[in-house]
C-alpha cells in the first residue's frame, strides 16, 4: 500500500510540474522592504500593506513558484498573507499584501511595518529557458 500511495504521489506531482529542461532550472532569492498601502487596506491606509518584487535580474521564462516569509523586530507574528497575499505573478515579478489588524485596535501601515524593520524573505524558483 505504501509503494501505491509512493508511485500516485509522484505521479502527481509530475503531472502538474512545469515542463522544461533541467538545466533551464533556476533559484533566485532575496528580500523586499519597501512598505506601502496594501491592496485592500482601509481607507485610512490601515490594516494592510504590501511590497512589490521586481524578479527581471533572475530572468525566468515563466512564472516561478514563490516561497516568502515575513521577518521584522516587532508585531510581525499573527498576520495574515505571508503565504497566500501574493498577487500579479508574472516571469517578471510579483507583489505580496501583508494584513494585520487586532481586536485592540493595532492594525498595520507602511509607517509602523517600516519602523518594525519588516521584511518579506522570498525565494523563486523555476525555468529560464
Amino acid at each position: 500500500m505504501m509503494k501505491t500511495l509512493a508511485v500516485l504521489s509522484l505521479l502527481f506531482a509530475a503531472a502538474f510540474a512545469v515542463d522544461g529542461p533541467s538545466n533551464c532550472y533556476k533559484t533566485c532569492q532575496g528580500s523586499a522592504s519597501e512598505w506601502m498601502v496594501g491592496d485592500h487596506a482601509g481607507s485610512d491606509g490601515e490594516g494592510m500593506v504590501k511590497v512589490e518584487v521586481d524578479l527581471t535580474g533572475c530572468g525566468f521564462s515563466s512564472p516561478p513558484v514563490i516561497h516568502a516569509m515575513l521577518h521584522g523586530e516587532n508585531h510581525n507574528i499573527q498576520t495574515k498573507g505571508a503565504a497566500s497575499g501574493l498577487r500579479d505573478l508574472t516571469a517578471t515579478g510579483f507583489s505580496l499584501n501583508i494584513q494585520k489588524e487586532l481586536d485592540s485596535g493595532w492594525t498595520i501601515n507602511a509607517d509602523k511595518a517600516e519602523n518594525h524593520e519588516w521584511e518579506v524573505l522570498w525565494t523563486a524558483s523555476g525555468y529560464g529557458c
